[in-house]
């Protein structure tokens, strides 16, 4: 999975500029994140979510009935992984697809290809796209999907996360800094700029590479060790060996931070942090608890 992530987070740039007409039809009209306005005469019955994080937030709303095809990805809630799987993020099985006959598909910019996005348009699918890049955009988020597949309690769970969300911020100025990474070998980072960044943003934490060009620069480890942050944290599988891994990886190349000798170096769920879905409760929850220790 830290493979297929790394890939998709560099592919999301280029599909953010892929644009199509608008739909004339009428009925409920709901803009996705691409700015293409969709309308709804009838809630759809058949939807795909070629994303973990959407499939994440359509269970979330209570519209998991509708949905009939997700990726090999999409393993939350564990009932996700029941439904029919339609293949990777960047490689979609079309035929299957097909046979499936869908009435919508639902994709994200930081997870699809641009490739799958335009040749589910060829094939004449309504795609609908999701963006979001902050925190609080996962709230409007799961109101279009609210108000396209219209399940029963949407409305009182969106408003239970929105509450829940304002709840955790901190209310407080202190920012200690950090640095945060996706990958060890290289080290790969992550700026301000993207939906993980806002993330420890939300929660008071200071990136010292939030100012970077690239949404997810490459480090040098005399960069890190210069800078010296408060806290380090790594983004890993944290149910296998990988933990494992990093913490040797850690020992052997960071001992000099201030960080690890104060013991302030973690190793987050990449699943938690990195999709924009209503976990991100716990990730906000799990920042609280490091900064409370």
């Amino acid at each position: 999975m830290k493979r297929a992530l790394l890939l998709i987070l560099i592919l999301a740039a280029v599909f953010s500029s892929c644009k199509t007409k608008k739909e004339e039809n009428s009925g409920n009209a709901v803009k996705d994140d691409l700015g293409n306005l969709f309308e709804f005469s009838s809630a759809p019955e058949r939807v795909i979510s070629l994303a973990p994080s959407i499939t994440e937030m359509i269970y979330y709303i209570g519209a998991d009935s509708k949905l009939i095809g997700v990726t090999k990805y999409c393993d939350y809630p564990p009932e996700a992984k029941g439904k029919q799987s339609v293949g990777g993020l960047l490689d979609p099985n079309l035929e299957l697809i097909a046979e499936m006959k869908p009435d919508l598909i639902l994709l994200t910019i930081e997870g699809n290809s641009q490739i799958t996005y335009k040749s589910l348009i060829d094939l004449g699918y309504r795609v609908f796209v999701l963006n979001p890049r902050k925190v609080d955009d996962i709230i409007s988020s799961m109101e279009k999907l609210n108000e396209i597949l219209k399940p029963q309690t949407g409305r009182t769970g969106i408003d239970n996360f929105r509450k829940e969300v304002e709840s955790i911020k901190p209310k407080d100025a202190d920012r200690n800094t950090y640095a945060a990474f996706l990958s060890s070998k290289p080290l790969i980072s992550f700026s301000d700029n993207t939906f993980i960044g806002d993330i420890f943003r939300t929660e008071g934490f200071s990136n010292i590479f939030g100012n970077e060009k690239l949404d997810y620069p490459g480090i040098y480890d005399e960069d890190l060790l210069l800078k010296n942050p408060d806290y380090l944290f790594f983004l890993a599988d944290t149910s296998g060996t990988t933990k494992k891994i990093i913490e040797t990886e850690i020992a052997g190349r960071f001992y000099g931070l201030k960080a690890y000798k104060e013991k302030k170096v973690f190793i987050l769920d990449e699943n938690i942090f990195s999709r924009p879905g209503p976990r991100v409760a716990d990730a906000l929850k799990k920042l609280v608890e490091i900064r409370r220790q």
